[in-house]
């Protein structure tokens, strides 16, 4: 696995301190209106409407799993809602997209762990990452690209720009490979243990024509709908980008600034590939590597190439 940034110690001292009552009632203030509540049924209104009961009590309860790494598995259920994708027949299971409702409880836990880890990244993510990290945009690699392609040509270098495209890349994420990862990152076994509370025991049912069918439990990936999920997501990927960054068998555009060969907006990759008949062996063999690891899996019908000055 490549060297990976290293949080300081002050940054693990704050990601160990107690949750307060007033960052949960941020957290229960931040909530959006008009969500579909998870299987207990209690809503964000609900929250919101008695968050002066709710609060001491959802403080010792948050801070408990917090601690314990222990979550109760009533918390971690969900219900699969499948919605018809808007003109493609509903005869094949592939043209419904399944929406999954999480308690809010389990909400309002990862959040907090979320708000502890965000600020974070900044300094664990490198630039080329603009997806889920504090004060970076899309459009940052948008202009990054427009640049590359244009010196391209301005220079007369041939290349390849190669979209990847990520078969269900939430849903496929490795448990095991996802703690390592935030170990190696230097967070502290305390802190992973309260965010792998999460993926303790998760189940879900899937609710269809009015029928709930029976649980069944899940085993990888991040939940969809939980606002830790992106953030574990891109972390999780980080040594893959950083793989392929440094790798001199894979040949990006030399620039006054540096080599340019990626840039990412979560789990979508773009790459900018010169002497590409040379450089993507490597890369499929790192892309190879890294799924055995993660579960990561680059869907080749979906992935597409652009050739420039070829």
């Amino acid at each position: 696995m490549v060297n990976l940034p290293y949080i300081s110690s002050s940054q693990s001292a704050g990601l160990l301190a107690a949750f307060t009552e007033e960052e949960v009632h941020k957290a229960i203030k931040a909530l959006p209106k008009n969500k579909a509540p998870g299987p207990d049924g209690f809503t964000n209104l609900y929250y919101q409407k008695f968050a002066p009961s709710l609060v001491p009590t959802l403080t010792l309860v948050f801070n408990d799993i917090k601690n314990t790494g222990i979550i109760p598995p009533e918390m971690l259920q969900a219900t699969v809602v499948t919605l018809p994708k808007p003109g493609k027949p509903p005869s094949h299971c592939a043209n419904f997209r399944p929406i999954s409702l999480l308690n809010v409880d389990a909400k309002l836990y990862a959040k907090l762990l979320a708000n502890r880890l965000a600020p974070l990244l900044p300094s664990l993510i490198a630039n080329e990452q603009t997806g889920f990290v504090p004060g970076r945009q899309t459009c940052d690699n948008t202009r990054r690209f427009y640049d590359i392609i244009d010196l391209a040509h301005r220079t007369n270098t041939s290349g390849l720009l190669l979209a990847l495209d990520a078969e269900k890349a939430f849903d496929r994420l490795h448990w095991r490979y996802m703690r390592t990862v935030l170990l190696r990152f230097g967070f502290p076994e305390h802190f992973v243990n309260s965010i792998m509370a999460l993926y303790s025991a998760p189940s879900a049912k899937v609710l269809a024509s009015g029928f709930l069918s029976s649980p069944f439990h899940i085993t990888n990936g991040t939940r969809q709908g939980c606002p830790l999920s992106p953030l574990i997501f891109i972390l999780a990927l980080e040594p893959l980008a950083l793989q392929i960054k440094t790798s001199p068998a894979i040949k990006g555009l030399s620039t006054p600034n540096g080599e340019h060969k990626l840039a990412l907006f979560a789990d979508d990759i773009l790459l900018f590939l010169t002497s590409p008949e040379t450089s993507l062996p490597p890369l499929f063999d790192i892309l190879d590597k890294f799924g055995a690891l993660s579960y990561y899996k680059n869907n080749m019908s979906k992935t597409q190439a652009l050739s420039i000055n070829m």
